[in-house]
């Protein structure tokens, strides 16, 4: 069955559980899977979002050669489904250096937006935190937008901005 008949289908840990099974017996289907996260129909591209998601959490290795799309994606996203799934991929991989500039800005830029849901800005301390790992000239910049969020955040918010900035001084 296509993902798209999956997704078109049902939206659920099922229907999610069974790409990605499908997509470990057979990774070449990532293709088909990506298709639809990128897709114009907002229900696909929103249902897709959970399974690449999980699958970027499980096997980031696969997402690798859709960060271009990805990045463009967040141009204009379609739903706050793909910024969280977006954004959550990219805190469990090693980003390549080509690709870590406009992924810290676009994640910084989340960071310091009030209007951005809790769970996006909470996933881009994490993606610009481990960015810092490698590009340690951009760690003052990301506490002091981190403690800026502290005073008014979200428990979330705030659990996960402490604990960042420990790992980060």
């Amino acid at each position: 069955m296509s993902f798209r008949t999956i997704l078109i289908t049902e939206h659920s840990r099922t229907a999610t559980d069974r790409i990605l099974s499908e997509i470990a017996v057979n990774p070449n289907r990532i293709d088909e899977l990506m298709a639809c996260f990128f897709d114009n129909d907002l229900m696909i591209c929103q249902r897709a979002a959970w399974p690449v998601g999980d699958l970027g959490e499980k096997h980031p290795e696969l997402v690798i050669p859709y960060l271009h799309q990805m990045i463009k994606n967040l141009e204009h996203p379609k739903h706050g489904a793909i910024i969280r799934n977006t954004v959550r991929t990219w805190q469990s991989m090693e980003i390549p250096e080509e690709h870590q500039g406009d992924i810290y800005e676009i994640c910084f830029n989340y960071i310091i937006d009030p209007k951005i849901p809790i769970a996006s800005r909470a996933f881009s301390m994490t993606v610009c935190a481990n960015i810092c790992k490698e590009n340690p000239e951009l760690k003052d910049e990301l506490i002091i937008a981190i403690e800026d969020q502290l005073e008014m955040g979200s428990p979330g918010i705030v659990s996960r901005g402490r604990r960042i900035i420990a790992t980060l001084k």
